[in-house]
């Protein structure tokens, strides 16, 4: 796969994006994972795996969403480009 060519604020931008979507897969993760186990805690009688079902819900859950997460991050919002080409010029 060939590095894209950016200019340095390209880059900066292409980052903060980065940035903010890792941020809002990993809060989404997080909120999956701690609003499972609250909504499905009172449910004393359910069972999946022989473990309580808020406990199954959550954590395999989480699982499967922040799997899902880095393939969806890294086929739609990562590019290949390099960071530090600049500073390398300027260093010649």
């Amino acid at each position: 796969m060939e590095n894209l060519k950016l200019t340095k604020e390209q880059k900066h931008q292409q980052c903060l994006k980065e940035i903010k979507a890792t941020l809002i897969a990993a809060a989404i993760c997080c909120i999956w994972h701690i609003g499972t186990a609250f909504l499905l805690n009172g449910n004393k009688s359910a069972h999946f795996l022989g473990m309580p079902a808020w406990f199954s819900v959550s954590v395999f859950g989480t699982i499967i969403l922040s799997i899902a997460s880095v393939i969806i991050l890294t086929k739609k919002v990562f590019k290949d480009y390099e960071y530090d080409e600049e500073s390398e010029d300027m260093a010649k």
